[in-house]
């Protein structure tokens, strides 16, 4: 198996790059960004959600975001146009910036299928004269026809609390696009609800512009999106020994009126001036005959076994 690379012009992202590696196919911004627009398989549908940022008055995509310490607001750092740079295995895409600057960005996309279908390094790099004390947030958006989950701490301890859930400011624990289970919490779309018999439904009522964000200390490093028996995985390392912002959680699910996403973040780093940080994502494509419904944690559960 050998990696091809070509630049390619979109009608919704411009100028982009578009990987190949047996049958995988990855496209990644160089307008700006830089942000994995499309991720697929042959024949499989693209789970990404793409559609219009009206934030950023850019596409959405799989971007990344950098936490300041004491800033209760992520830093978009992703505005810039984008260089690439094969590698053996792989690209690494790199803010292109003026002077002067304090951070600049980088995403590599490095294919390993001994680890996982490939990878995507996410690294910062402090080009100012300070220290300086952050945190790498990821965002992958999805299409709303499934389901986001992401497990509980798999840490027991008798005398302290294990398992944290933090819900955001305007959200409630009675929304019916949420279900917590004993093993995972899965969040599915405005559009679906879930009968007695496990089956979706459309449902009425307004939720437009209705959030719904929880986060989760994932100890287990794990989180993805399943449509239809079909599955985008990613696996990383929590460090529960370290000190992660927003109430120690490193894995999020979020969703809108538009799209279903998964944020994680790495624990704060102090780099100093030259120095770099990074954050690691395997991504793992899997497809399971049987249905799994995501109010079923052994439906679930028994997709995840084999991954």
């Amino acid at each position: 198996m050998s990696l091809n690379v070509k630049e390619i012009n979109t009608e919704n992202f411009g100028h982009c790059a578009r990987l190949t590696y047996d049958d995988i196919e990855v496209i990644v911004t160089l307008d700006y960004g830089p942000r994995i627009v499309s991720v697929k398989r042959e024949s499989k549908p693209d789970l990404i959600y793409s559609g219009k940022d009206l934030r950023l008055q850019r596409n959405h995509g799989h971007k990344m975001r950098v936490t300041i310490e004491k800033s209760t607001n992520a830093v978009y750092c992703d505005d810039s146009p984008v260089r690439y740079s094969p590698m053996s295995d792989g690209v690494s895409f790199i803010q292109t910036l003026s002077e002067p600057v304090q951070l600049e960005l980088s995403m590599d996309v490095v294919f390993n299928t001994d680890i996982g279908d490939f990878m995507v390094v996410h690294s910062v790099y402090n080009k100012s004269k300070e220290d300086v004390k952050l945190s790498i947030y990821t965002e992958t958006p999805f299409r709303s026809e499934g389901f986001v989950f992401i497990p509980q701490s798999n840490i027991r301890e008798a005398e302290r609390p294990s398992r944290v859930l933090s819900l955001w400011d305007n959200c409630s624990w009675n929304d019916k696009r949420l279900f917590i289970g004993e093993q995972y919490v899965t969040v599915h779309s405005n559009m679906l609800d879930i009968e007695e018999d496990g089956e979706f439904r459309l449902i009425g009522g307004d939720f437009n512009n209705s959030r719904l964000k929880i986060g989760i200390n994932n100890t287990a490093g794990f989180c993805g999106y399943i449509e239809n028996g079909y599955a985008l995985i990613k696996r990383y390392v929590h460090n529960r020994n370290a000190l992660y912002p927003f109430t120690g959680c490193s894995a999020f699910a979020t969703v809108n009126e538009n799209y279903l996403s998964i944020q994680n973040t790495s624990p704060f780093y102090m780099i100093g001036p030259g120095e770099s940080a990074r954050h690691i994502e395997s991504w793992i494509f899997a497809h399971y005959r049987n249905d799994v419904h995501c109010n079923n944690e052994a439906e679930l559960d028994a997709f995840i076994n084999t991954v």
